[in-house]
């Protein structure tokens, strides 16, 4: 399998969604960064829903918290901007900004049932342990056995 990520590093999103729709091949999938979104100026959701659902192969779970400002004082910062944002920062999965319940619902609906990655553990393995434990529980939520 060969995956995209999506808005790997901050970009918006027609510049990213322009060099995935150039690339028609069965085992190519986009791997969904809702962190990254944010960071890009985009809404993760909206994004989510439009242009990448039919693409999405993989999730790769991350979040984030503002550290001063707005949702809109971020999209100002990084428009453009190469790199991380300085009014944000990574936070446990599950509080800070994503909206887990309405990525997973979106997810679930196109019959997503792949890989999800983990960032975290910024703060150590307890903010780990407690990210990985959030998850499991959603995924059981969504997707029970």
């Amino acid at each position: 399998m060969i995956f995209g990520s999506i808005l790997n590093l901050p970009q918006k999103a027609d510049v990213f969604c322009k060099l995935v729709d150039k690339i028609h091949h069965p085992n190519f999938g986009v791997n969904y960064d809702p962190s990254n979104a944010y960071l890009a100026g985009e809404n993760p959701l909206d994004l989510l829903k439009t242009r990448c659902t039919p693409r999405v192969a993989t999730m790769h779970a991350s979040d984030r918290y503002l550290l001063e400002g707005t949702i809109e004082d971020l999209r100002k910062e990084e428009t453009g901007a190469t790199g991380y944002a300085k009014t944000s920062c990574s936070w446990r999965i599950g509080k800070g900004l994503n909206d887990y319940d309405s990525i997973f619902t979106i997810l679930k609906s196109v019959g997503f049932d792949s890989w999800i990655s983990i960032e975290d553990g910024v703060d150590g393995f307890d903010q780990l342990e407690r990210s990985v434990l959030f998850l499991q529980k959603k995924i059981s939520q969504y997707w029970p056995v």
